[in-house]
């Protein structure tokens, strides 16, 4: 389980590992994690842009929650909330130079050689970062790991046309999965038991009442 730090902190540990995947790929490349588009654009010049474009619940784990509430209330559990993380990777370059294909071939290779996000790269991402100071993301007991998505021609069209409202980048997607994030309601813990009783009892052998 972790905080409500999770999902910025995968964001980050995904950023640093596009980061270490295009070093000394293309001179002056950057990482930034913007949203696509806007006035003045934010995204670089040179490089790769990490962009957390949708949340969905995971397919697998929404249901392994037990129930969180006593009869009168009170909380039994922690609840906890099971999460897709869906992202956008964009590349920027130059295309007469193959910029944008080399980088994304350097990403790709990247994510497939390191698809999990370690324990070591969390708790160093977090100790970096100011704003994520208390995450116990590197805790967890289960590891996000990202996986490619096949967008469709018509999706990637909707993504950039309705969602960004700008240009088409070179782009691919990875679904990084699962996060769970777990309240942080105080649960009233369960009364010890009292006393334990074991009955033993010799059952008689079948027997027939009637044949008909």
């Amino acid at each position: 389980m972790s905080n409500h730090l999770a999902v910025a902190t995968v964001t980050a540990a995904l950023r640093q590992v596009v980061a270490d995947a295009i070093h000394d790929v293309v001179q002056g490349a950057l990482v930034t994690h913007v949203r696509p588009g806007g006035a003045p654009a934010q995204t670089p010049a040179v490089g790769v842009n990490v962009f957390l474009y949708g949340v969905t619940p995971n397919a697998s784990l929404r249901n392994s929650d037990l129930p969180t509430r006593r009869a009168d209330g009170g909380a039994a559990a922690r609840p906890a909330a099971a999460l897709d993380l869906h992202y956008l990777l964009s590349f920027y370059g130059d295309d007469k130079a193959l910029e944008t294909q080399r980088l994304l071939g350097s990403v790709v290779r990247g994510l497939h050689a390191r698809p999990a996000l370690s324990r070591a790269l969390l708790r160093e991402v977090v100790a970096n970062t100011d704003v994520l100071a208390g995450s116990d993301l590197a805790d967890a007991v289960e590891t996000v790991r990202f996986s490619p998505v096949n967008l469709s021609l018509e999706e990637l069209s909707k993504l950039w046309s309705v969602l960004f409202q700008t240009q088409y980048a070179l782009s691919v997607a990875y679904t990084g999965t699962a996060v769970l994030i777990e309240g942080d309601e105080m649960v009233r813990p369960t009364l010890p038991v009292a006393g334990r009783n074991i009955y033993v009892g010799v059952l008689g052998g079948p027997t027939l009442d009637r044949v008909e």
